[in-house]
């Protein structure tokens, strides 16, 4: 969440206390699925470059399905799915904090200390902690030293003429020392490589470098 220092504390509340005593409205159910199709059924008209990007998630990624699997369960869902899968779900409550900007250390800790004080002892909220044991982590396929693995996929809009090449580079384990030293290299390096891209060798409308996250 984004604001006013001075209103944060009223913004986490409001959100907070939906989620604890969270209730499914039919009429928005029905809107919010009619959107979410309506997204997913468009996901072929996206531009070529988006959808290499999508496909190199799909590979690299643990649990995560193809749009199409998902467009396919989202079409049998109905607004008492949600009802039954919501107790479920917040029976499994996993809370991760980050804070920036103009707070105190102290206040941070009480705003945690406050958010798990709504979540689990409200005498109305379902929610209960997720057990350490079944604590997910973010986990990519390792890519082997040495190998290079080359993967070609269609665009889904057949009528699109144009044509992406994604190449991406595998550095380290996740760490945050070397993570913040290659976001810098994304920086340094962002300006320079769409010049020579684009510019230099106009290899196409689009060119660039960022580190993927």
């Amino acid at each position: 969440m984004v604001g006013y220092n001075d209103k944060m504390r009223t913004l986490l509340d409001t959100v907070i206390g939906k989620i604890a005593d969270f209730e499914v409205k039919i009429d928005r159910f029905s809107v919010i699925k009619e959107t979410m199709t309506k997204g997913y059924e468009n996901f072929k008209f996206r531009q070529p470059y988006q959808q290499a990007m999508y496909n190199c998630t799909l590979i690299l990624e643990e649990q995560t399905w193809p749009w199409d699997e998902e467009l396919a369960a989202l079409s049998n869902l109905e607004a008492r799915n949600l009802e039954d899968f919501l107790p479920r779900m917040l029976a499994k409550t996993f809370i991760e904090c980050y804070f920036a900007g103009n707070i105190e250390p102290s206040e941070a800790e009480s705003v945690v200390q406050h958010i798990e004080g709504i979540l689990f002892n409200s005498s109305t909220s379902v929610c209960k902690s997720l057990p350490p044991s079944q604590h997910l982590t973010k986990r990519i396929v390792k890519l082997e030293r040495g190998l290079r693995y080359y993967y070609p996929a269609m665009c889904l809009n057949q009528q699109d003429e144009n044509s992406s090449l994604l190449h991406y580079i595998q550095i380290h384990q996740d760490d945050l020392k070397q993570n913040v030293l290659l976001q810098l290299l994304a920086v340094v390096a962002k300006q320079p490589a769409f010049h020579q891209l684009r510019s230099v060798e106009q290899l196409g409308y689009i060119a660039l470098l960022r580190q993927r996250k």
